[in-house]
């Protein structure tokens, strides 16, 4: 019985990382991540949804630093002077994946979309970067949802 308890768990890890590379794979078909709707990403059961259901493994405070970092970028008014700290988050989120803060798969989604982002004239990477923290948001936003609904359980 024990090895079926761990078997489970190895299984749901999988299907997670499988729902998760499904959505990479989408993503990495965009040529800009602006060509990416809202509505794929931010609608119950888009992206942002399906990716916070298979990250539970994902801590709170680990998407908020990530996030927190991306809205003070936000705040910048050119590509030009978000550029550095955008790939500074890079190496940020490279760290925390090697040391298992956050899983990779979370990790490759997004690398996966911020390889997007700097692409095409100034306004097309304002406009991928303002896609980039919508989406961001949308998936903090559900992972928050998916972390209260399990408490209700």
């Amino acid at each position: 019985m024990a090895y079926n308890n761990r078997r489970g768990r190895r299984d749901d890890h999988n299907n997670n990382e499988n729902e998760i590379n499904n959505i990479i794979s989408k993503i990495d078909e965009f040529e800009k991540l602006c060509d990416m709707s809202v509505k794929e990403f931010a609608d119950a059961e888009g992206y942002a949804d399906i990716i916070a259901k298979n990250s539970r493994q994902l801590k709170t405070n680990q998407l908020r630093k990530f996030f927190g970092a991306v809205r003070l970028m936000e705040q910048k008014e050119t590509w030009e002077e978000i550029e550095p700290e955008f790939y500074l988050l890079k190496p940020r989120l490279a760290v925390s994946a090697g040391r298992k803060n956050i899983p990779k798969p979370f990790y490759n989604l997004i690398m996966s979309t911020m390889r997007k982002v700097d692409i095409g004239s100034e306004e097309e990477k304002m406009k991928n970067f303002k896609t980039f923290v919508a989406f961001f948001e949308s998936i903090v936003a559900y992972h928050k949802y998916h972390e209260e609904m399990k408490d209700w359980a």
